[in-house]
């Protein structure tokens, strides 16, 4: 019975199975900051959330397609044999943006923001600028992409353009985010017209994963490691990511614009979109 209503109600039974399991895994984060329990419930669960959308999507993947289903996304999990200009892309363009904004902070006056610092994660010691990358990628990176670009994404193309599918990934992976707003300072102290930005900044990022997803054939691996990139030179403690953060996300979105213009909005690639059959 449960099968057949998901397999009626497919987008709909991910979505709140992706926001079920973030959501309640948040919820003692939420519940410990305020102090409404005090078992102590460690803060680097925050990293455990991603999860929340790649168990989603393998769970529903498998109501649906069983074990075939379950190894094809599987191996665009790991799908590494994709053009080298796209492998370029998911590991060194946003180290291309980031020696750009170091540029434009140093003609501000103001020091080159020291690679090192990226290192410094919310809620865990200084993991270093490797291991803070790793632990981006596999949670962050590896776990909302297999769910926001590697199941939502694909079964929308099936129905509209690459754009308008990124757009509409878009406000649904900003919701997912609500729970950490109630716990995450960095994410509390953006205040109203922050959020406004950063929900915006959201959108432009689902297009420009759109982009990278078709482009590279379907692989979340690729996405994932942009993904995971972009908020290791974002998502830093302290200030040693802002001006840097605001800078590159300032680029990543006429990055989009000229992505629109390029490669057009039906397929946002060279390739046509990626969707399910």
């Amino acid at each position: 019975m449960v099968r057949q209503w998901v397999l009626r109600n497919v987008l709909v039974a991910y979505i709140l199975l992706a926001y079920g399991l973030t959501w309640l895994m948040a919820t003692p984060l939420v519940l410990s900051y305020y102090g409404i329990i005090t078992t102590g419930f460690p803060f680097p669960l925050h990293f455990l959330l991603p999860f929340g959308p790649m168990l989603g999507a393998l769970v529903v993947t498998w109501l649906e397609r069983g074990t075939d289903g379950l190894r094809e996304i599987l191996g665009r999990m790991s799908r590494w044999r994709v053009r080298p200009v796209w492998i370029a892309v998911a590991l060194f363009s946003v180290w291309a943006l980031y020696i750009v904004s170091g540029a434009i902070i140093v003609m501000m006056d103001q020091p080159w923001p020291d690679v090192g610092l990226f290192g410094q994660v919310m809620y865990l010691p200084y993991l270093t600028f490797v291991g803070a990358w790793a632990l981006w990628v596999f949670t962050y990176g590896i776990g909302e992409e297999t769910g926001w670009r590697g199941f939502l994404l694909p079964r929308l193309q099936s129905k509209y353009s690459a754009l308008t599918s990124a757009l509409i990934t878009g406000p649904i992976w900003a919701g997912w985010h609500v729970p950490m707003f109630l716990y995450n300072e960095n994410l509390m102290s953006l205040g109203p017209i922050g959020i406004i930005f950063w929900v915006i900044g959201l959108m432009f990022g689902s297009v420009l994963l759109t982009w990278l997803y078709n482009s590279s054939k379907g692989s979340i691996l690729m996405v994932a490691m942009w993904h995971g990139t972009y908020n290791l030179f974002t998502a830093a403690v302290g200030q040693a990511a802002g001006l840097t953060a605001g800078i590159i996300s300032m680029f990543v979105m006429v990055l989009v614009l000229l992505i629109v213009i390029v490669y057009r909005p039906q397929n946002l690639s060279r390739s046509e979109r990626q969707t399910v059959s």
